[in-house]
């Protein structure tokens, strides 16, 4: 028996070309060699690919096309990781039956970017998880499709006024960003915007990131249509949502969503375990609550089978009527649907300060003082060595009701075994709970020493803290990476132990710290990078 067999390779060295009327590669394998580059303009300007026609980029490749990109091949499009294709038109579409897996994609021209192909990547394939996805000024309409980063660098995602529409009015909202974080950490930032315009990002800061290199976290928001946060029974991965969160009572059924809720959804599932401070973003617009939309507004979760009892517990911000509002949440490990909700319940406590200072050698004293106490059931003393992640050290039992002033007090021995970030948990009897400020002391309460220490976090800002003999004068001035001057304030400390506590207003960057005065010069500096305020 003979038998025929036929193989057909089309291999084409690109090093600059240009098509005003389309490419379609039916079945060809394109090699690029170096900073090779297609241009396909024209309004018709349409990469298609079919028949298994297939590309095979360089390290410094471009493919700049005005018109759709379509892949009908029965593979990803790409052979290897490497090079980067722009879509430079107006209102362009990445399609097919087949996604396509993008090393670089970059959106410039006019008009608003379509993916009409589900599971969709940026970012590289199995060589290396480098590329980047480049919104520009231009949005990413998501239409109900998946759109996966597999990059996992807080940096894959880069924008400069673009965004991502995450918008499906519907049970299940599958315009999901799917991210692999895999084991990095940090704050990675989804871009996600409204078709108006308007940013609302979403930032997962993985504080303890996930131990698999294939780790991933899915996000999606959208807006409900009317005034009313209705269930969704398809929404969760823990369990139908059956009613909406009601502040004062377990009331079922759908009675208080209206009145309670911001009118925005977030899903969030994760792949595996993973620790992360949250933060939430909305349309002022979007707050339709009428009791106190201004007052207290805290992250909401659903478990499978109800609301948690009060979502201030996890963190919370005063509510806005208007421009774009957020709300951070903290040290959280649970990731089904989210909702930020009001908080009508009076609080338990009512904090009129709290302040954490060196005591002896070696100590911490924590003073707090309240106004009045209801149904308030102990305080938790909390610690931190970076100001992110916390965990009890101690407590002391609440006092009763009362609405007179109270002062407690609370001695940390042994400095040296735990870090120099101090705040308090509230507890209330029905286990509700909220958190006080972040105070920060010296790192090792050594009262011998007189030289100022510096410390930065985002939250509480730069603290300075030391020892003096006398009164001084000092200077504290901020540089940019550039080397200009963007913050300066002056200060004294007085005799004994000083802490100084400056939040100047950042953009995300790093930055330069210099602490003086006339008598000493430069007596420390320090570089530290921030998120931005």
């Amino acid at each position: 028996m003979n038998k025929f067999f036929k193989i057909f390779f089309l291999i084409v060295s690109i090093t600059e070309f240009s098509y005003s009327q389309g490419l379609i590669n039916n079945g060809a394998r394109i090699v690029f060699t170096g900073a090779s580059q297609i241009y396909i303009d024209g309004a018709t300007g349409n990469y298609s690919s079919t028949a298994n026609g297939f590309i095979t980029p360089s390290a410094s490749s471009s493919i700049t096309l005005l018109g759709n990109w379509t892949n009908n091949a029965g593979n990803n499009a790409f052979t290897a990781d490497g090079g980067g294709v722009m879509l430079a038109g107006a209102a362009q579409t990445i399609g097919g039956t087949n996604a396509s897996a993008f090393h670089n994609l970059s959106l410039t021209g006019t008009n608003t970017k379509q993916l009409a192909v589900n599971g969709t990547t940026v970012g590289g394939q199995a060589a290396t998880f480098t590329g980047v996805l480049s919104l520009g000024t231009r949005p990413l309409n998501l239409n109900n499709n998946r759109l996966d980063i597999t990059n996992p660098l807080t940096t894959a995602i880069t924008q400069s006024g673009g965004y991502i529409i995450s918008e499906t009015n519907a049970a299940v909202n599958n315009s999901i960003v799917r991210w692999y974080m895999r084991t990095t950490g940090g704050a990675h930032i989804y871009p996600f915007g409204v078709l108006a315009g308007t940013q609302i990002p979403f930032t997962f800061n993985a504080t303890a990131a996930m131990a698999n290199a294939a780790g991933f976290i899915d996000v999606s928001t959208r807006a409900t249509a009317a005034n009313d946060n209705q269930p969704w029974a398809g929404a969760s991965n823990v369990g139908a949502v059956s009613q909406m969160f009601c502040p004062n009572n377990l009331t079922t059924g759908n009675v208080c969503a209206a009145g309670s809720v911001i009118d925005r959804w977030w899903d969030i599932t994760n792949s595996h375990p993973v620790t992360a401070d949250i933060t939430f973003s909305y349309l002022g617009s979007e707050n339709t609550i009428t009791n106190a939309p201004t007052g207290n507004i805290g992250a909401q979760f659903w478990d499978g089978a109800g609301w948690v009892l009060d979502n201030a517990s996890f963190g919370s911000n005063v509510g806005v009527t208007a421009g774009v509002g957020s709300v951070l949440a903290s040290g959280i490990a649970t990731f089904c649907p989210w909702v930020l909700t009001s908080k009508l319940v009076p609080l338990p406590v009512e904090l009129l300060d709290f302040k954490a200072n060196c005591f002896e050698e070696n100590k911490v004293k924590l003073n707090w003082v309240t106004a009045s106490e209801i149904n308030c059931s102990h305080y938790e003393i909390l610690n931190s060595v970076d100001g992110i992640n916390f965990s009890k050290i101690g407590s002391e039992i609440a006092r009763g009701d009362r609405t007179a002033n109270t002062s407690y007090s609370y001695i940390v021995n042994d400095k040296k075994s735990f870090g120099n970030y101090f705040k308090l948990r509230i507890v209330d009897k029905d286990y509700s709970a909220r958190l006080s400020k972040i105070e920060t002391v010296n790192a090792d309460c050594d009262i011998k020493k007189s030289v100022p220490k510096l410390y930065f976090n985002d939250e509480v800002g730069i603290t300075i803290v030391g020892n003096s003999d006398k009164l001084k004068n000092y200077s504290l001035a901020i540089a940019d990476a550039a080397g200009r001057i963007v913050f300066k304030n002056d200060f004294n400390f007085t005799e004994g132990f000083n802490s100084v506590n400056l939040k100047p207003l950042l953009a995300k960057g790093v930055y330069l710290a210099t602490l003086s005065n006339s008598a000493e010069g430069v007596v420390v500096s320090k570089k530290f990078p921030t998120f931005g305020n």
